[in-house]
């Protein structure tokens, strides 16, 4: 299952540098990455204390209610996505499903 992980991420790497994170083809993919790390973790969005995806996903937050102090500015889609594929982060949609929140809801709670 792991492999499986790994290669699909990998995929979705290629879609977003090819096709950009708008493409139909990505958010595809995205949404397919997003079904098979629920099933790795028995479809609970709460991922386990000290998992990757745990760790990655409050990193994430942690960052995005730093960029928001610092500039006075929460970012947008586009912005985070590009900051967040430079430092190995989670990507909007993610943290959107993650969370159950869109990138509005999301900023609101984080101001």
């Amino acid at each position: 299952m792991k492999d499986k992980i790994e290669r699909l991420r990998e995929k979705l790497h290629i879609s977003i540098e090819k096709y950009g994170l708008s493409s139909e083809k990505t958010k595809v993919i995205s949404e397919e990455f997003n079904e098979l790390i629920n099933i790795y973790y028995k479809n609970e969005v709460q991922f386990p204390e000290d998992s990757i995806m745990d760790k990655k996903y409050k990193k994430s937050i942690d960052l995005l209610k730093r960029i928001t102090s610092d500039f006075a500015k929460f970012p947008t889609i586009d912005e985070w996505n590009k900051y967040a594929k430079e430092q190995c982060l989670l990507c909007s949609e993610s943290i959107k499903y993650i969370t159950g929140l869109n990138w509005h809801e999301l900023r609101n709670r984080i101001k």
